[in-house]
């Protein structure tokens, strides 16, 4: 006589809803959600952001996150920056990465920001409120260090020749704290040796007028550019006027300064690893948004001294030329 085995059929059913759910959850991994984070920089698309964005790219593979990198044009205006922020957390950006144009001021601007999303500040810290909450942090060099260390490599090369030698200075957008500490630093590596300082000339979207304007009054011995953009511009000078060539000095991580390294337009250059500066910044803000009892940190990012003759080597090419795995 066969046993009645119908009570198996509810158990051999809950067994099989059981295996179908553990392989959608293996398919799917661990079910973790995929947060968004987005980048905002000014004028995006310019190669003086590929270490970074490499860092960045780096980072959102090795922590599964999505990343948007959003395509601007210049940005000097503090409000259209927040505008665009405000956007992309309307958009369900989760977390935001960004450099304020801006760095005096803007603590309401801040929290306001923070209440609702956490946010790395890199390139250039910021006027903020304290916040117990550890919703936002500055990820950067550190600026008075750099620009000692452009000074440095002109006490180097000139020493005592410094003495009443002209020198014309391309400061960077002096509306951020990062480059008034460059120039800063900068004034107090070459002060002992009494250089003249013919003109500063601050960035701005009249740079290259400006420039031009003021190598017409005053034509300086040499000419140094605290970041990027400044040293690309004293570049683009030296490379189309009609004026003997000037050793220029500076700060940057592009590929065309690179390049101006290796011909011996630019004599020395401060490379700020800026692919480190991404990918700890998006790394950071990725632990925050798992787990929202993080505080975030401000960190430090180094740099290096290039020159023609180190331009190739391993420490700075992995900087200049990123590959991401």
């Amino acid at each position: 006589m066969y046993e009645d085995r119908s009570f198996l059929w509810p158990i051999i059913g809950g067994l099989v809803v059981t295996i179908l759910f553990c392989s959608v959850m293996l398919a799917r991994g661990t079910g973790e959600k995929r947060y968004q984070v987005s980048v905002i920089v000014s004028d995006s698309s310019q190669d003086r952001w590929v270490p970074l964005k490499a860092g960045f790219t780096q980072a959102a593979k090795d922590n599964n996150i999505d990343l948007s990198y959003v395509y601007t044009d210049y940005i000097d205006d503090v409000f259209t920056q927040t505008a665009l922020i405000n956007q992309e957390i309307a958009d369900g950006a989760d977390g935001i990465i960004t450099d304020f144009c801006l760095s005096m001021g803007t603590a309401e601007i801040v929290r306001n920001i923070i209440a609702r999303v956490p946010v790395e500040f890199i390139i250039t810290n910021v006027d903020a409120d304290a916040d117990i909450s550890g919703n936002y942090a500055t990820v950067m060099t550190d600026n008075v260090e750099v620009g000692r260390a452009i000074g440095n490599e002109l006490v180097i090369d000139y020493g005592d020749r410094l003495k009443g030698m002209k020198i014309g200075i391309i400061a960077g957008n002096q509306q951020q704290y990062a480059m008034q500490d460059r120039l800063k630093g900068f004034l107090e590596a070459v002060g002992a040796k009494e250089p003249e300082i013919v003109w500063t000339v601050e960035e701005s979207r009249f740079l290259e007028q400006e420039l031009k304007r003021s190598m017409e009054r005053v034509t300086p011995a040499v000419i140094v550019g605290l970041d990027n953009t400044s040293l690309e511009a004293a570049v683009d000078y030296v490379a189309t006027a009609e004026t003997k060539k000037l050793p220029l000095y500076g700060a940057g991580c592009s590929e065309k300064l690179a390049y101006y390294i290796d011909n011996g337009t630019i004599a020395s250059m401060i490379l700020p690893n800026e692919f480190s500066m991404g990918y700890q910044s998006l790394t950071d803000l990725a632990a925050k948004l798992r787990n929202r009892m993080l505080v975030l940190e401000d960190q430090e990012q180094g740099f290096n001294v290039v020159h023609q003759d180190n331009l190739f080597r391993d420490e700075n090419q992995r900087i200049l030329f990123p590959i991401v795995q």
